[in-house]
């Protein structure tokens, strides 16, 4: 093979070369297949262990539900007694306070994913952290209409997380991250049957409602704020090849 053909083949791996990578600062040299082979091992054993560890953050909607009926009991069994009017503003506090806490901790939490997006350059950051962000818009109740948009934003946040799946975090390679996020959607959707009255057959549903909903609100938000402090801070390289 002469001198020129040697450049030209050499002309053609660099242009295969021009590509967009995301990786840890720690793998800038590629592991032996072994060491690689081991690496892949350990997350199948990881992806193995979410599903157990999703149970304990998953029981804090209905623990939930629990904490309100313990706190209509101490209600109704005070002494001296509280009348009928004075246990319903309780109630309506209870309500308040939980509405009161929500929005904060999704503007913590929506902190905490912007602040480790810039520092860790982790894109699963960006997009979850802008999809707390349309959480945090509807929670403030600015506007009705954000209650109804919040959905096809939601459904945009996930298409973008689908268009990305290449270069975001795999479930088992963040695995807190994962356990408590996944767990704060199952409590969100948990909410969601709350809301639409799928549990009507509780006992005094039809007075607990309101504070059913509103505390399993802010259990959600407590597991999302969780997933953020919890998330890998490890940082990420970006390598941008210039173009061929």
């Amino acid at each position: 093979m002469n001198s020129q053909q040697k450049q030209d083949e050499h002309a053609s791996h660099h242009d295969l070369d021009q590509t967009f990578n995301i990786e840890d600062l720690a793998a800038d040299n590629p592991a032996p297949a072994p060491q690689a082979a081991e690496t892949t091992k350990k997350q199948k054993v990881s992806i193995a262990y979410i599903l157990p560890l999703l149970i304990p953050p998953m029981l804090l909607g209905p623990l939930a539900i629990g904490g309100v009926y313990i706190y209509y009991h101490i209600l109704q069994t005070h002494s001296p007694a509280y009348s009928p009017a004075e246990i319903t503003q309780r109630l309506a506090d209870l309500y308040t306070l939980m509405d009161f806490i929500a929005p904060w901790m999704l503007t913590a939490a929506v902190a905490v994913y912007w602040a480790k997006a810039i520092f860790t350059r982790n894109l699963s950051y960006v997009v979850i952290g802008v999809l707390v962000g349309c959480l945090l818009l509807r929670e403030l109740h600015w506007d009705p209409a954000i209650k109804k948009a919040i959905f096809p934003l939601l459904g945009i946040c996930a298409f973008w997380m689908f268009c990305w799946r290449d270069i975001i975090d795999k479930p088992a390679a963040n695995l807190w991250h994962t356990v408590f996020f996944v767990a704060a959607l199952a409590t969100y959707g948990f909410g969601q049957m709350v809301e639409k009255r799928l549990f009507r057959f509780l006992p005094d549903e039809n007075t607990l409602h309101s504070q059913f909903e509103e505390c399993i609100e802010v259990a959600a938000h407590l597991l999302i704020f969780l997933a953020a402090v919890l998330g890998d801070f490890r940082r990420r390289k970006l390598t941008v090849s210039p173009a061929p």
